[in-house]
């Protein structure tokens, strides 16, 4: 008689089943692994851009910025002839207004001599974003929280900027 008897059909068969439950549980981690590390790509691009924005900002200021609006807007004077938020440089003096609209880092230019606003959405991503002076307002502190960040950063990400110009000129 020639063939496999039914236990060892079993025996193969429960084998078999045994190794694709171990390729699918190892396909599933590092599937989520690869999200996770998606996710904090993210998180991190989204702190440097921030971080880059705002200290070519605040460096470049001779004026100490402002908080307003309950800490949700920050306001950052520059004289003409300085790189702006939308990369030129206006040749009139104006106003850099950063704030939170719908999940987008928005910053407006405004002419201090009077005109309408330009605005531009900078980055998408963002779930919060809040603004502190400290120091008397040497010190600005931008606290963002990324779209999707780890337990870990749920609280924000404080980044601490010295207004440069103004400390020097003290001396």
């Amino acid at each position: 008689m020639k063939g496999y008897t039914l236990l060892e059909l079993m025996v193969a068969m429960a084998a078999g089943m045994f190794l694709l439950a171990g390729v699918s549980m190892s396909y599933s981690a590092i599937k989520s692994t690869i999200v996770v590390t998606q996710e904090l790509s993210h998180a991190q691009e989204v702190v440097r851009y921030t971080s880059q924005v705002f200290t070519r900002s605040i460096k470049q200021t001779n004026a100490s910025p402002v908080v307003s609006n309950g800490l949700t807007q920050l306001s950052v004077y520059q004289t003409s002839g300085s790189i702006s938020c939308h990369g030129d440089e206006p040749i009139f003096a104006y106003i850099e207004d950063y704030t939170l609209v719908d999940g987008f880092l928005v910053c407006s230019i405004t002419p201090t001599a009077g005109g309408d606003a330009v605005t531009v959405n900078l980055l998408k991503g963002v779930n919060t974003l809040s603004f502190k002076t400290l120091y008397s307002d040497r010190l600005v502190r931008i606290t963002i929280t990324p779209e999707n960040v780890p337990e870990l950063f749920e609280n924000g990400i404080d980044i601490d900027i010295a207004v440069t110009r103004p400390i020097i000129g003290q001396f």
